[in-house]
């Protein structure tokens, strides 16, 4: 795995996906940190959605037509989740159900802990199946805490659970001080 850490502040996997672009409000600074296939399974691997991710690899490297092709779809399931969640878009939410049940066709049931669990296939199609139960897990819950940072350009999501559910910036250290110190700094222009 490479050295990239993703971010982590949205509170659910699906969301942390979304957050794998960085300022997603401004077309001049948004990066993309999922340009290929690789970096998919560096973000997998981060937060344990594979079971071997290293075997996932070494299979991307044979088969580069397929991986691309993977790669396109996660890309699409990952603004999906975007657009279904904050868009409320329908278009988006079908794309969802259709990556999901493809997911549960393709995947097998076993036991495990006293309960069973779905297991992704274990080829390339094996990361966007995982990221599909993920989208499915966020869209069936209680969506009312999903928001958005209050930065104008950065576009990260999360869900809001402060006692008050008053959150306005992905991370205080981050969005929240840049926002204070440009507000200070306008008053005293003032």
């Amino acid at each position: 795995m490479g050295t990239t850490t993703y971010p982590r502040v949205a509170g659910h996997p699906a969301l942390d996906l979304v957050d794998t672009v960085h300022w997603r409000l401004d077309d001049a600074r948004a990066i993309d940190t999922l340009p290929d296939f690789g970096a998919v399974l560096d973000w997998c691997a981060e937060i344990a959605l594979l079971a071997d991710p290293d075997a996932l690899r070494a299979l991307a490297s044979s088969t580069p037509e397929t991986t691309a092709a993977e790669h396109v779809a996660i890309i699409a399931l990952r603004e999906a989740v975007y657009e279904a969640v904050f868009d409320e878009s329908p278009d988006a939410v079908a794309l969802i159900a259709r990556e999901h049940v493809d997911a549960l066709n393709r995947s097998s049931l076993q036991l495990g802990d006293n309960r069973w669990h779905w297991h992704p296939p274990a080829d390339a199609t094996g990361p966007r199946a995982s990221i599909a139960f993920l989208a499915h897990d966020l869209l069936t819950s209680d969506l009312r805490a999903a928001r958005q940072c209050g930065d104008d350009a950065c576009g990260w999501v999360y869900l809001d659970t402060s006692p008050r559910h008053n959150r306005i910036w992905c991370t205080a250290a981050g969005c929240g001080n840049r926002n204070r110190v440009k507000r200070h700094h306008a008053r005293n222009r003032d």
